[in-house]
């Protein structure tokens, strides 16, 4: 079976395309994507910029929707839900990594890393000191512990893009779609995320899509993907790497 189809799980794309404008100026992001990702993976999805990426991702995470085909999320075909379940099904089981990082200016790294469990309303005295402590390990582990009560505005690139990647992480999501997440960072503070990507993987049977034009990120993932020209290849040369076995 085509490497792209056999993986069931979380994730299932079939025959999906995705356009923008109509007619002969329509330009076409997706053409005919099939990919399925189940829990514990991580695929790495390369392709210069323009190439689809982005669409891909925001496809999965339910932020735009595909013109033809389907996407099911955990079970569900996305397209019967109605807005209001889109939504709660993305906050219950997804953590998002913008490549503008979308962080609010007017509240702390902590406070930004802490909004994915703000939002699903209030918390126990308890729940809230535990995701204070979670907080506080994910900017620890990702070099960051000095800047937790620094708002955005006085954060570079680097403590910007790693403040985003600890909120994506928090909530200890089912599925983190990450778009570009290692684009603004050095080789030491690569090596910090993908050791806390491999960390979720094993403790929570987190899967990862991220896309990249990064080689530098590819040494621990279960699949590489290439988009090009709206298509999704196999890369060949991942036929040889040990599946990755998450611990249950």
């Amino acid at each position: 079976m085509n490497d792209i189809l056999e993986h069931a799980g979380l994730v299932r794309l079939t025959g999906v395309h995705k356009y923008y404008g109509g007619g002969l100026s329509a330009v076409h992001a997706l053409d005919g994507v099939n990919l399925q990702v189940g829990m514990a993976e991580m695929v790495v999805i390369c392709g210069p910029a323009g190439s689809g990426k982005t669409t891909l991702l925001n496809l999965i995470g339910m932020l735009e929707y595909a013109n033809e085909g389907s996407v099911v999320i955990a079970n569900l075909l996305i397209a019967r839900l109605p807005e209001q379940a889109r939504a709660d099904l993305r906050n219950e089981m997804m953590g998002f990594v913008f490549q503008a990082f979308t962080l609010i200016p007017v509240l702390t790294a902590r406070e930004n890393v802490l909004l994915p469990l703000m939002l699903r309303g209030r918390l126990e005295h308890k729940e809230l000191q535990a995701a204070h402590a979670r907080a506080d390990e994910l900017l620890g582990q990702l070099g960051l512990a000095t800047h937790a009560n620094t708002y955005p505005p006085r954060l570079d690139a680097s403590q910007s893009q790693r403040v985003a990647i600890a909120r994506a992480l928090l909530a200890k999501p089912r599925l983190v779609l990450a778009d570009e997440p290692t684009s603004r960072l050095d080789s030491a503070c690569i090596r910090l995320v993908m050791d806390l990507f491999t960390q979720q993987q094993h403790e929570y049977g987190t899967a990862f899509i991220v896309s990249t034009r990064d080689q530098r990120q590819l040494s621990r993932v279960t699949r590489t993907l290439q988009l090009h020209d709206g298509r999704l290849h196999a890369v060949l040369a991942d036929a040889g790497r040990e599946p990755f076995r998450v611990k249950l």
